[in-house]
């Protein structure tokens, strides 16, 4: 079950305190009044327990927690003269501010920040409680609740600055919106090689129908003899999203002129692997499955006479499982691509 997605996932701090001998305290949290307060009771940190009691000097907020903690390791290494120095100016201007200008090597957002901090610009709580339903696998505390073409726009911007792969490289993310950013972000890249490379270190990661199915494949159309021994490969990963991801490229680009009967015995045959020694969870078998189903109701749109045996035979002659044949069916029905007469006939199948 989802939890209530009731904080905001963009609130990280670093805070200075001053204790009762002058000496100075830096620290993270994402809730500077409650940390402080436990400073205060004695229960915040060894240091503090012994130089109490302490005052809050300063706060920095920043919108990802690596950014607050490579702001708090580089203020720590500051002399105490430096310290002073920030924290007066601070008294001007919001220390985060302050750090940006000032501290030694820490200079403007990084990629993560920046989309961190784009996310949080754009959060919108009602599409938030929305989205949290649609994806009952994701923690609904790691939703910020941002639209898709405020994603997509966040991609573009992300894509163009010149230390992105920091960005694609850190993984896994904290956030759902943070994996649809990188989605979106892959999607842009038009060479080959690259593209592949940053599928293989993202696809482990993905945890959700939503961000596996908006994962663009278009790049891998360019060479699809070679996208195709990555497809049987990603087919047998074991891996729930990883398997949805390969069907979905054979679905998005194999269904019209690439299109082979061969790979409808390829679907038909995949399966989430489920043995005693390790054991697949209902929700990886109903999410290979349905990728299953609508890939056999796309077909029978686009390739009805190699399709339609998968969905007619049943019994000793089934080229489907029962559970799959009949849900391809009623998404198949659902299609506005399929003819009223196939779907009369789908009916009796039923």
């Amino acid at each position: 079950m989802t939890k209530r997605a009731d904080v905001t996932p963009f609130e990280h701090y670093i805070y200075i305190l001053e204790c009762a001998d002058k000496s100075l305290y830096t620290g993270y949290t994402t809730d500077v009044d409650a940390r402080v307060a436990a400073h205060q009771a004695g229960t915040g940190a060894k240091y503090t327990k012994s130089h109490a009691p302490v005052r809050l000097l300063a706060r920095a907020r920043f919108y990802s927690k690596e950014r607050a903690m490579s702001a708090e390791a580089r203020f720590k290494q500051l002399d105490r003269a430096h310290k002073d120095a920030l924290l007066e100016r601070a008294a001007e201007m919001p220390l985060e501010d302050v750090l940006r200008a000032e501290l030694p090597g820490f200079g403007e957002d990084t990629a993560g920040e920046f989309v961190c901090r784009s996310l949080a610009e754009n959060v919108d709580l009602g599409y938030r409680e929305f989205h949290s339903r649609l994806v009952p696998t994701v923690d609904a505390r790691t939703i910020a609740g941002v639209r898709t073409p405020v994603l997509r726009k966040i991609a573009k911007e992300l894509a163009q600055r010149e230390d992105a792969d920091t960005f694609l490289r850190a993984l896994p993310h904290r956030l759902f919106d943070e994996n649809q950013v990188h989605a979106f972000a892959i999607g842009l890249e038009r060479d080959y090689d690259t593209a592949l490379e940053l599928y293989e270190r993202f696809l482990p990661f993905v945890d959700n129908w939503a961000t596996c199915d908006q994962l663009p494949v278009k790049v891998l159309a360019k060479r699809p003899d070679e996208t195709l021994s990555h497809v049987e490969r990603w087919l047998a990963s074991g891996h729930c999203y990883t398997i949805r991801f390969a069907m979905g490229v054979l679905m998005r680009l194999y269904l019209d002129e690439l299109f082979d009967e061969r790979f409808l015995a390829m679907v038909a045959d995949t399966r989430m692997p489920d043995t005693p020694e390790s054991p697949a969870s209902e929700d990886d078998v109903y999410y290979v499955d349905m990728m299953r189903a609508w890939y056999f109701a796309e077909a029978l749109a686009k390739q009805e006479a190699a399709a339609l045996p998968y969905l007619e035979r049943q019994g000793d002659e089934a080229l489907l499982d029962e559970w799959t044949r009949r849900k391809a069916i009623q998404k198949a029905i659902e299609s506005r691509r399929i003819s009223d007469a196939m779907k009369e006939h789908l009916r009796t199948l039923r």
